[in-house]
């Protein structure tokens, strides 16, 4: 009986033996790999910013409490006016607006004038 040819239809190539190549060159990179890990575990930390102490919750509170203090007193300089002469300001405003219109007088933004009750009955 003659040899047949193998299905692939190519000739059929015996293996050469062990790779020792390719096994040295898989264990240079491991050496290389874990020492490259090593390197990086004791190298400084450059990207690791001093830490700062952490506030005291209570203080800060308070500075909070001040800041806003200050604001609604008007001596913060981000404040324009204090509370106080902001709404006296409104209400002079208010007082001065006052017709037979608007009893109660106009302030500074707009409000819906209530329906009155004898104007739903019309309308049904």
């Amino acid at each position: 009986m003659a040899d047949t040819p193998p299905p692939s239809g190519g000739p059929t190539q015996e293996p050469r033996g062990f790779p020792f190549v390719t096994a040295l060159v898989a264990l240079a990179g491991l050496f290389v790999f874990a020492g490259l890990v090593l390197v990086a575990y004791y190298s400084p930390h450059y990207f690791d910013a001093p830490a700062e102490p952490k506030a005291d919750p209570a203080a800060k509170l308070a500075d909070v409490r001040a800041k806003n203090q200050a604001v609604l007193d008007g001596t913060d300089p981000t404040a324009k006016l204090s509370v106080g002469r902001a709404t006296a300001e409104v209400l002079t405003f208010a007082e001065k607006a006052k017709d037979d219109k608007n009893k109660a007088g106009r302030l500074p933004f707009p409000v819906e004038p209530k329906a009155s009750p004898a104007d739903g009955k019309e309308k049904k």
